[in-house]
């Protein structure tokens, strides 16, 4: 099993070539734990070069290939390191592939050193690839497609070929956007289309009916003739490919998912009762104003969105700034901190930190220079000393930096909770009417299950009608005055 990893070299190549040939590194004796008795132990160096007229020239040769083609500028080249799983392979088997690994790759063109490193529990070679080519002077490009078709597969195909274990990929695997943001417990956009799709299909009949929940949600949709079908959240960019937000929302599995769920089938399960545990004393608190109380509200609504408890139309409203939820977060703390209510106070707090942000660079700048005449005792104090300044340095521009960051986003916020709270209202608006329109069609029906029951219990309709003296009418006085007697019939 190798791994391989590539680094672009973009200045002093020459040091990459001389680590992937350190004869520390590459002798038997040099570094490993195991050796009986290094002084006495012969050296077997695994270096190798190709290309080349011999190691220790390499990084000559290499340069003379680049001025030769007036090419000095740019990637001067690339580092690739294959590292094997430990006790696996030997040492000359490692260096073996190694060689074999350039030489596939790009023995043909450019010039290459490989070294084999046993400083390690595991075996890995260093190769130092020049990016321009002796040959005809191109220079060599390494991307993700060259790496995933072509470095990758040969050191996976050598494996092979020695009988090594190679990794099998699993599937597609996350962006870096999307790796990062799982990391840093922050939401995302694929993961907010995940869950309306959820949200749909539990609602939808067919596929049919949930291209048009997608569509009453707000999504843009391109589907039909297409082989995939795509989406564009009313939050997003661009477009989404379904079958690239898993395995679970391809077409054919949301479908699929449709079509076998019988949720009439399923018991309601009765809620769980919530137990709430008030800790200390119950304080009034002074109602908040302004910025704070804009931020508050803000916040509350965003954190709603982020943990899926607020507001579904809310929630796809705001999702865009879920993703500064914690930036919006430390403004509002910002402005708890400092009181700040209005533009005035902000505009007065951000003339104060700046006012001591300059007495504080004013108080360090001295401490240098006597830094660099004090003795050795002395300067460990003025170190000290500085690194405190420093540190008082840094939080005040952050702070003043969030100062700005609150000038440029408290219009937005405003309208956005404005926005926000006409489209709550309008929710709860449809809310009582379609509750008070299930009320009007319970009273207008009758249950014709309880015996032709209207009312209350117990109300029965007679079967003849009552006069006014409370003697059933006989059943001639309800005939028809224009239908004639039986007996004329």
């Amino acid at each position: 099993m190798a791994i391989t990893k590539v680094f672009a070299i973009r200045s002093r190549f020459e040091k990459t070539v001389q680590y992937a040939a350190n004869e520390e590194k590459t002798s038997l004796s040099g570094m490993i734990e195991y050796a009986v008795n290094p002084d006495k132990t012969e050296k077997r160096l695994f270096e190798s070069c190709l290309n080349c007229v011999s190691v220790e020239n390499a990084a000559r040769d290499m340069e003379r290939t680049k001025r030769r083609y007036n090419k000095t500028g740019g990637i001067q080249g690339y580092h690739i390191i294959q590292s094997f799983q430990p006790g696996e392979i030997t040492p000359e088997q490692t260096h073996a592939i190694g060689v074999e690994f350039a030489r596939r790759l790009f023995g043909e063109r450019f010039e290459i050193v490989v070294g084999t490193h046993l400083d390690k529990h595991h075996l890995h070679n260093h190769i130092a690839v020049n990016s321009v080519s002796f040959l005809d002077g191109r220079k060599l490009r390494c991307n993700m497609k060259t790496y995933f078709k072509e470095i990758q597969k040969v050191s996976d195909d050598l494996c092979r070929e020695y009988g090594l274990s190679v990794i099998l990929p699993k599937g597609k695997g996350k962006s870096h956007q999307e790796w990062q943001a799982a990391k840093s417990k922050q939401p995302t956009i694929r993961e907010q289309i995940r869950r309306d799709i959820d949200d749909i299909v539990g609602q939808s009949l067919n596929f049919t009916t949930f291209l048009d929940g997608l569509r009453k949600a707000g999504y843009q949709i391109h589907a039909g003739n297409r082989k995939h079908t795509a989406v564009k959240p009313p939050y997003g960019k661009g477009f989404i490919r379904l079958d690239s937000l898993g395995e679970n929302y391809t077409d054919g599995a949301i479908e699929q998912r449709i079509l076998s769920q019988h949720c009439w089938s399923k018991p309601k399960k009765p809620p769980v009762p919530r137990r709430y545990v008030c800790k200390g004393h119950l304080k009034k608190y002074p109602k908040a104003h302004g910025f704070r109380a804009l931020y508050f509200r803000y916040v509350y609504l965003l954190r709603g969105a982020v943990k899926g408890r607020g507001s579904k139309k809310v929630s796809r409203y705001l999702w865009e700034d879920t993703i500064r939820f914690e930036q919006y977060l430390k403004q509002h703390r910002f402005l708890c901190e400092h009181h700040i209510d209005t533009a005035s106070d902000l505009q007065n707090t951000k003339h104060t930190l700046t006012e001591r942000l300059e007495v504080a660079l004013l108080e360090r700048k001295p401490l240098y220079e006597e830094r660099r005449r004090a003795d050795e005792t002395q300067k460990q104090v003025l170190s000290q000393e500085i690194s405190t300044r420093t540190a008082q340095i840094k939080s005040l521009r952050r702070e003043l930096r969030l100062c700005a960051q609150i000038e440029a986003d408290a219009e937005r916020v405003q309208t956005r909770v404005h926005e926000a709270t006409l489209i709550q209202k309008e929710e709860r608006y449809h809310e009582s009417r379609q509750r008070s329109r299930r009320a009007d069609d319970a009273r207008s029906h009758p249950d014709f299950r309880s015996g032709g029951k209207v009312g209350g219990a117990g109300c029965e309709e007679p079967c003849g009608s009552v006069s006014s003296t409370g003697q059933r009418e006989p059943e001639t006085a309800r005939q028809d005055p224009h239908e004639r007697p039986a007996s004329q019939r």
